[in-house]
């Protein structure tokens, strides 16, 4: 039954072309044109851990977001209620359908940055810049199901997902330094698992191994959080509001 759903989302998951742009061709392009204008390795270094996260954030909130409402919107989930599936089996096996094309995706984005600049890092330094790109895909797509239960319509699904996307950019380091910027935009970055990925790659990256625990780390648990939500506040019925359902895990 969990290969089925597996195999099934992952065919969903290779048709959508518009999030498929925004976490692959839309990196691709921040990537050459960032990076070809700051020609310096520090800069194309932290550039390649940016353009990563973004793939990963773009794909993991909006795309799995959309994906959820429109198959609960079309009764798909109604039939799952029939079987023995449980909510959250279910939610990990969507949640691991879609991390898996985000790692083929991003790592396409990883492999021309290093080609384009001519970057070369050991497997330690790559293990654990990949280590980091799969919690973060995890992360990012748990935290889209939540969005996803959340929303009652596809422009609720955009407000929120803005208003969560645009904080983590804009509070992390992922394009520019953030040495002089307020104190409370480096807060702001803090409270969301964005710059915090973005730190952890830049240390995998940089050779700063014993800087990647922490991150590693503080994404997990966001994963685990984002997780738990997303069973929390699952709904089968488009039509009933997630707070009227009881369930079993």
């Amino acid at each position: 039954m969990k290969s089925t759903i597996f195999a099934a989302m992952l065919g969903l998951t290779l048709k959508d072309k518009i999030t498929l742009f925004y976490s692959l061709i839309f990196p691709l392009a921040l990537l050459i044109g960032l990076g070809m204008y700051f020609d310096t390795p520090e800069y194309q270094e932290k550039l390649i851990a940016g353009v990563t996260a973004l793939g990963a954030l773009f794909w993991g909130v909006q795309g799995i977001a959309f994906q959820v409402y429109q198959q609960r919107s079309r009764g798909v989930y109604k039939l799952l209620m029939m079987t023995p599936f449980s909510i959250l089996s279910f939610i990990l096996t969507v949640t691991l359908a879609r991390t898996v094309v985000g790692l083929a995706i991003n790592g396409i984005i990883l492999a021309t940055g290093l080609l384009l600049f001519g970057l070369t890092y050991s497997i330690v330094n790559l293990l654990l810049f990949t280590g980091l790109l799969l919690l973060g895909t995890l992360c990012f797509t748990a935290l889209g199901f939540v969005i996803a239960n959340l929303a009652s319509n596809e422009g609720q699904i955009n407000s929120l997902s803005n208003l969560l996307q645009i904080p983590m950019i804009f509070g992390s380091s992922a394009f520019y330094s953030l040495e002089q910027a307020p104190a409370w935009i480096k807060l702001t970055g803090e409270f969301f698992p964005f710059a915090h990925m973005i730190n952890g790659q830049t240390a995998a990256l940089t050779g700063q191994l014993t800087e990647v625990l922490v991150p590693m780390s503080l994404l997990f648990l966001f994963t685990v959080l984002f997780v738990v939500l997303a069973a929390v506040t699952f709904r089968w019925d488009s039509r009933t509001s997630f707070l009227a359902i009881r369930r079993q895990y």
